[in-house]
């Protein structure tokens, strides 16, 4: 699996940020009512970035020796879910990044005005799950050497080029 990188996902939320921004703005110049952001997207946000830190920290003290009884199944998992946090909080700090930087060109509007802080709130919820997929990706990656080494005890491991 390749390491996430800031610059692919920075670019993920331009470009899903620039749709939403396109499409926001034909919907409000044809005359469409923009809807306010739920405040739930912020909660679902922060509770899958925490249980992201939480499944994390569990190979963190794998890593370092502390929980010698980790599943190697587990720490795989928790990167490919810490990698879908990151790509799944870019498109949404995008989209509503985008959503609201759309209706803040109407900021003297004050029901528009309240329709964007929205949108930016949701976008700082999208932003949390990008923390925090890079960061606990940061924690599960492997080492060069581990394949080296063997398992955080450095016993070496039995592999297909080793001797029998």
């Amino acid at each position: 699996m390749t390491p996430l990188s800031w610059v692919r996902l920075a670019g993920l939320a331009a470009g899903v940020g620039a749709v939403a921004w396109i499409i926001t703005r034909v919907l409000v110049t044809s005359g469409h009512t923009p809807y306010p952001v739920p405040w739930s997207v912020l909660v679902v946000s922060g509770a899958a970035a925490v249980l992201a830190f939480a499944l994390g920290w569990a190979v963190r003290q794998y890593r370092k020796g502390d929980n010698p009884g980790l599943n190697p199944l587990r720490a795989a998992r928790t990167a490919v879910y810490a990698h879908a946090c990151a790509y799944a909080g870019a498109i949404l700090a995008g989209a509503y990044g985008g959503y609201g930087l759309s209706l803040a060109l109407d900021w003297s509007h004050g029901p528009r005005r309240e329709v964007a802080i929205s949108g930016f709130v949701a976008a700082l919820g999208g932003i949390a799950l990008v923390i925090a997929g890079l960061w606990v990706e940061h924690w599960c990656r492997a080492d060069d050497d581990d394949d080296h080494k063997g398992g955080p005890g450095g016993a070496p491991t039995a592999g297909p080029g080793a001797a029998a």
